[in-house]
């Protein structure tokens, strides 16, 4: 007697694919710049904050305490491909409420192993070839204390711009 053959079963699901699209020329600020706390004094100094340290150190007689941040940025472009980092040349603190102001220059970028300065020593302007085309960078510089800087909360924006090639 021959064998029955068995029955084929079958089942099925479904299931999903995804994907995510990231823009490839992106720049998010992650962290603003911060310089602490500051009592001032008659005669006024600066705070110069090092990107590459978190470090925070004061000339004149000013006093400051707590913890200084630089602000942080995040981009994206794609793989191998030559970016162009440029920063303002000052940046204008404005007290809240109004009564004064403050600026801050010598803007400076950490020195990521892959950051170039583009022209002279002095340029605000760096180059960096990413390998996975996202690439990580921190900014400080030096806050400028006036002589018996009115008290408050001096806020202020800046522009980064960066230039894919």
């Amino acid at each position: 007697m021959a064998a029955t053959p068995a029955r084929a079963d079958t089942a099925t699901t479904t299931a999903t694919a995804q994907a995510i699209i990231v823009a490839p020329l992106s720049l998010v600020a992650n962290q603003t710049m911060n310089f602490g706390r500051i009592a001032p004094t008659p005669a006024g100094g600066t705070v110069v904050l090092n990107p590459d340290t978190n470090a925070c150190t004061t000339t004149g007689t000013i006093v400051r305490v707590g913890t200084c941040r630089p602000a942080e940025f995040s981009g994206m472009g794609v793989r191998r491909m030559r970016v162009r980092i440029t920063l303002p040349t000052t940046i204008t603190l404005t007290r809240v409420g109004g009564g004064g102001t403050m600026t801050v220059n010598n803007l400076a970028l950490d020195p990521t192993p892959d950051l170039v300065p583009i022209g002279n020593g002095n340029s605000r302007r760096w180059e960096i070839q990413p390998n996975n085309g996202i690439f990580d960078f921190r900014v400080g510089g030096t806050l400028n204390v006036g002589a018996n800087q009115a008290g408050g909360t001096y806020d202020g924006t800046f522009v980064v711009t960066v230039q894919y090639q």
